[in-house]
């Protein structure tokens, strides 16, 4: 599970992560060793800061910031069943306490999707509405959700694969008005240029690639869900 976010980085760690980020987009090549050395730092903390960020290895690392598709496993012969079973026993609950670690942060929410993925969201903001003393809303409409946006807003974006269809316009409206957004994929997809302050991959393991997005199910959005209501509700385990 890959979840983009730097605020948690140390001061040391952001500084290695700039450089490297900015030199791996042009040199792909670029070993770890050689990466520590231009960062004043041993390989082990550079093999530490890009686990942190959710990476493998620094091989991912790489990929992701030059700008390359990152191969996420799978099976690609597995069933629905088999591939959510792998998906509970890798699950990582550090992901739910940081994205209510987050939602905290906000007095308004709205959470967008499209197609199947906003019958996901109507459930999340049902399920919010009832377990929380936020102000939730829930939109399918661009223009809705930006207007609705302010500073005190957290813009929560679910998406399956991120390929449906472009948030861009969205976000940048959106922050016009001051809003944080957060991406929650279920897939992975390279976002390296997305406005998104916040991005989480809930599965590194896919739905079958013959499918298109609006036919993938959304069963790993509601046990998500499920488990951030029961954080937030003081329950589940830590």
């Amino acid at each position: 599970m890959i979840k983009l976010d730097t605020n948690h980085l140390t001061k040391l760690e952001e500084q290695v992560h700039s450089k490297l980020a900015d030199v791996v987009a042009t040199n792909d090549k670029l070993k770890i060793i050689d990466a520590a050395e231009l960062c004043d730092v041993s390989p082990s903390k550079v093999s530490k800061l890009v686990r942190k960020l959710g990476f493998d290895n620094f091989k991912q690392y790489k990929l992701y910031f030059s700008g390359q598709q990152i191969h996420m496993e799978k099976k690609t012969k597995s069933s629905e069943i088999e591939r959510l079973m792998q998906f509970l026993e890798n699950f990582d609950p550090a992901l739910v306490d940081d994205f209510v670690s987050v939602f905290q942060k906000y007095k308004k929410i709205i959470i967008y999707g499209l197609g199947p993925s906003f019958i996901s969201a109507e459930y999340f903001g049902y399920k919010l509405t009832i377990s929380s003393d936020k102000n939730v809303t829930v939109a399918q409409s661009e223009d809705f959700a930006s207007r609705l946006a302010d500073e005190d807003t957290l813009l929560i974006v679910l998406s399956v694969t991120g390929k449906f269809s472009s948030f861009e316009n969205l976000f940048t409206e959106a922050k016009k008005n001051g809003a944080t957004i957060m991406l929650v994929l279920e897939e992975y997809v390279n976002t390296l240029n997305s406005m998104a302050d916040y991005i989480f991959y809930l599965s590194k393991f896919n739905q079958d690639s013959s499918l298109l997005p609006f036919e993938k199910t959304r069963t790993v959005f509601f046990i998500f869900i499920e488990e951030v209501i029961a954080r937030i509700s003081g329950g589940g385990s830590r």
